[in-house]
């Protein structure tokens, strides 16, 4: 039985399935974050996937001409293939992972022994894996969190990772966060939620960190010694490509105003 040409698949997405057919889904997804604002889409050089997927010289070199030979045959938009490298990440985390996206971790005193990660070496761990993006939203920052900040400061100075970090009220927690973060590595971009002329009771109360736009730790920590250490938290670590809609909605809140840039 022959397949109707009006809905089979385009030759173009076939051919980008082979050609990103050795990529995980985190680089999949990081890819598709590179063309999802382009109109026209643009061929990536190898170095640039080299340097922003992790991959080897080799492997970079292939994906390259493939993606240009795609570009160069095919009519599409960046939106086009953002949507299609998207949909093959989702797929990847699916045939992989089921349904274990989500891991549980904590904070407890090691003392209680118990069997989970703990946030920490959980947030460390996502830290050091991560290649183009970092988020940070604590409700609050204290010294006790130097040494998940100087990891950070790492990623953005021999990584070239983007760090962003928003707090609520933090030009009252604003020296702090600067004396931890090493003079030489490149300065993040710092947001901060302030005082509500609506509501002066309400703040930005979450506690996240979200790397490579893909995953994302949602916990009841704060950034500190004992929120890190020896408090009793909990939080979910989950990796799936819906937390891009997790970003959207951070990205939107500083458009809107209501996380404001820290000079």
């Amino acid at each position: 039985m022959m397949s109707d040409p009006q809905t089979s698949t385009p030759p173009w997405i076939v051919d980008l399935a082979v050609a990103a057919s050795s990529l995980n889904a985190a680089q999949l997804q990081l890819l598709a974050s590179s063309y999802r604002t382009e109109r026209s889409p643009i061929a990536l050089s190898a170095s640039q996937l080299q340097r922003r997927l992790a991959l080897s010289t080799a492997d970079a070199t292939e994906l390259a001409r493939n993606l240009r030979q795609i570009l160069t045959a095919s009519h599409v938009t960046g939106g086009d293939i953002a949507i299609a490298l998207a949909t093959l990440a989702h797929a990847r985390f699916a045939g992989i992972h089921g349904d274990d996206l989500v891991e549980v971790v904590c904070t407890a005193p090691s003392r209680l022994g118990v069997p989970l990660r703990t946030t920490f070496a959980t947030a460390v761990e996502m830290v050091h894996g991560a290649q183009q993006t970092i988020i940070v939203m604590g409700y609050v920052f204290t010294g006790g969190a130097r040494a998940l900040i100087e990891q950070l400061a790492v990623a953005r100075r021999d990584r070239a990772v983007h760090v962003t970090l928003i707090g609520n009220r933090l030009h009252d927690q604003l020296s702090t966060v600067r004396s931890m973060w090493p003079a030489d590595s490149p300065a993040p971009a710092i947001f901060s939620r302030e005082i509500s002329s609506h509501d002066d009771m309400a703040a930005m109360h979450a506690k996240l960190l979200i790397c490579d736009n893909i995953a994302a730790l949602i916990t009841s920590a704060n950034f500190s010694h004992h929120g890190l250490h020896e408090n009793i938290e909990v939080g979910v670590k989950i990796c799936s490509p819906s937390v891009t809609r997790l970003v959207d909605f951070i990205q939107a809140m500083i458009r809107m105003g209501e996380f404001k840039a820290v000079e």
